[in-house]
């Protein structure tokens, strides 16, 4: 089984113009932080943190 939990809560899925929630940015930035679970699966981990790109914990996931 795999679980994954992360949180758009805050600026890094917002409009870094405006700072306004905005689907667009928030799913690009999901894209990046999901790619790095990816890149980690792909690496061996079985668990870990995940960040975004402010470098805050935003999630968990595991498999």
């Amino acid at each position: 089984m795999f679980k994954c939990e992360i949180k758009t809560g805050n600026a890094a899925f917002c409009d870094p113009d405006t700072g306004d929630e905005s689907e667009f940015w928030e799913a690009i930035e999901l894209k990046r932080v999901l790619e790095d679970v990816c890149e980690r699966l792909e690496a061996g981990h079985t668990s870990g943190s995940i960040l975004d790109i402010n470098g805050n914990k935003v999630g968990e996931w595991s498999r």
